[in-house]
C-alpha cells in the first residue's frame, strides 16, 4: 500500500511499523487491500458459525479477538492482536483490556437485567467496540460483525447496516451515527443500522 494515498474521512491511518505486517505482499493499492480484506472478511462467517456452534459467547475477549483474527489474519500479521500505538480515535492502548472487560460485564449485565431491548444491546456494543477501538485497523468492521452475531446469538436478526441508503450516503451516515452516539444520542445509530 502506497503511504501518500489520502485516507477517506474515518480510516484509521497504519504506522509504519504496522504496515509492515502486510502478509500478501502483491498489495500495492488501496483497492488491492479492500479486495484482499473482503476475500478474508467473507471467511470468517464460517469462523463465526463454528464458535456459535460451540456456544462461544460472542461479548467476549474470545470472541472479539478469534472474530478479528478471522476476518484479517490472512491479510495483517497483527490481527487479532490489540493495538499497542495511539490512534487519531480510541482509547490509550494501556487501559484496551480493561475497556473491554467493562463493555462485555455491561452487556452481559444488559442481557441478564434486560436493561434495553435486543436490537439496542447490539448497537450499543457495536459502538462501544468502535470507542475503543482495540485494533490497529478494521475496528468498524469487526465491530458491526461482533453485533449482528451478537443478534443471531440471541434469537435475533442481522441488522441492515444502511444498505438502505444510497451508496455514497451510507459511510457518511454511518459516520455521523457513531458521532452522535459519542455524544450520548443513539437515535441515528438506531435509525442507521434499521431498527
Amino acid at each position: 500500500m502506497r503511504a501518500h494515498e489520502p485516507l477517506e474521512d474515518g480510516q484509521t491511518p497504519l504506522d509504519p511499523d504496522e504496515a509492515d505486517g502486510l502478509i500478501p505482499r502483491w498489495v500495492a493499492t488501496r483497492g488491492d487491500l479492500d479486495q484482499v480484506e473482503s476475500t478474508n472478511i467473507d471467511r470468517s462467517y464460517a469462523w463465526a458459525a463454528m464458535a456459535l456452534r460451540r456456544r462461544e459467547q460472542v461479548a467476549s475477549d474470545a470472541f472479539l479477538r478469534g472474530l478479528h483474527h478471522a476476518m484479517f489474519g490472512q491479510v495483517w500479521q497483527w490481527a487479532g492482536r490489540y493495538r499497542l500505538t495511539e490512534r487519531n480515535i480510541g482509547i490509550a492502548p494501556h487501559d484496551i483490556c480493561m475497556q473491554l472487560r467493562q463493555l462485555f460485564d455491561d452487556t452481559a449485565a444488559w442481557r441478564e437485567y434486560r436493561s434495553y431491548a435486543l436490537a439496542e444491546q447490539a448497537y450499543r456494543l457495536h459502538h462501544r467496540l468502535t470507542w475503543i477501538h482495540p485494533f490497529p485497523n478494521g475496528n468498524g468492521r469487526c465491530a458491526r460483525l461482533m453485533a449482528d452475531h451478537y443478534l443471531v446469538q440471541h434469537g435475533g436478526t442481522p441488522f441492515t447496516w444502511g444498505r438502505t441508503l444510497h451508496a455514497g450516503d451510507v459511510r457518511r451516515r454511518y459516520l455521523q451515527a457513531i458521532r452522535a452516539a459519542d455524544a450520548g444520542d443513539y437515535a441515528p445509530l438506531a435509525d442507521f443500522v434499521g431498527r
